[in-house]
């Protein structure tokens, strides 16, 4: 059992789980067919800093030659300190028990540090969608900060609203209410039962050719009307699935018989952190969506 679990990824029949408190932040590498064994510990530097949210995602390189190499990484927040770390996946990530600290595998090295800022000032959540090549992040506020995954620039902000109906002098009406504490995200496309990432189970780098449109991937594309940001809010045993284009708060899954908050409390646990995609949903519905939470 990890300490002050702050967010959670999927790739290549792992589960990856970021930490938090300063001196204890760590990425941790986890294998759900084997009872959660942990198979690497990687420790945040400076340790100092709090580490948060994380999210898998890729970029399409090129190898030096003719072709272009899906690169696999993670990306991670930090609370307060205002910097991100980026880490190669590119190994696959299968080391042999009682190997997974070895000093020559690229698996989960750090090869980017960046600066950051959002409305709060703080880091939270993150997801990828790979069809906009945009990361989403949560700062704790209502507000979802949209960034480019290559840059990193911010290219919009969305606020997350929440309507409902109230009796106003005897008539129905609606109202808006800011959703506040967004915290962990992930992004899912209930119509093919994924989150766009098709690999997230393979492993493998993906090749071809610089001619060949598939190393492209489609950036102008709209959200389709089957994808969604899910996201818990923090100190609620909830999931909300927020368009993501609008923020509108659509749907609300309500996980208090999941780890009943008296059961918690016997075990000195806290609040629900951190949600993952594993693999593709069962039928593509949105009731069959599989989630680490």
């Amino acid at each position: 059992q990890s300490l002050h679990s702050q967010g959670l990824t999927y790739y290549n029949e792992h589960i990856y789980e970021g930490t938090g408190l300063e001196h204890q932040s760590h990425i941790f590498q986890h294998d759900p067919s084997d009872s959660m064994t942990t198979l690497r510990r990687i420790p945040l530097a400076p340790a100092n800093f709090f580490g948060e949210g994380i999210a898998y995602y890729y970029i399409w390189a090129n190898d030096g030659g003719d072709n272009m190499r899906k690169e696999h990484r993670l990306i991670q927040l930090t609370w307060k300190n205002k910097r991100g770390f980026i880490y190669s996946l590119n190994d696959g990530g299968n080391p042999k028990k009682n190997d997974s600290q070895s000093e020559n595998s690229s698996h989960l090295k750090v090869i980017r540090e960046f600066d950051y800022d959002t409305v709060t000032g703080e880091g939270w959540g993150i997801t990828f969608l790979p069809h906009t090549n945009e990361f989403y992040i949560s700062d704790g506020s209502h507000f979802l900060s949209v960034w480019d995954a290559e840059s990193l620039d911010l290219k919009r902000k969305i606020p997350v609203k929440f309507e409902r109906k109230v009796m106003v002098d005897g008539e129905l009406t609606s109202e808006s209410l800011d959703v506040d504490y967004i915290n962990e995200l992930e992004f899912v496309d209930f119509e093919t039962g994924g989150d766009g990432t098709t690999d997230r189970d393979s492993g493998e780098e993906g090749v071809c050719s610089n001619d060949d449109t598939e190393c492209n991937d489609d950036t102008s594309s709209p959200h389709k009307q089957s994808m969604r940001i899910l996201a818990n809010v923090w100190y609620q045993d909830l999931i909300i699935s927020i368009h993501p284009e609008t923020g509108e708060v659509e749907r609300v899954y309500d996980f208090r018989d999941l780890y009943p908050i008296e059961q918690r409390q016997k075990d000195g646990a806290d609040v629900l952190n951190g949600i993952s995609l594993t693999g593709a949903m069962n039928g593509g519905s949105e009731d069959g969506v599989e989630l680490w939470i």
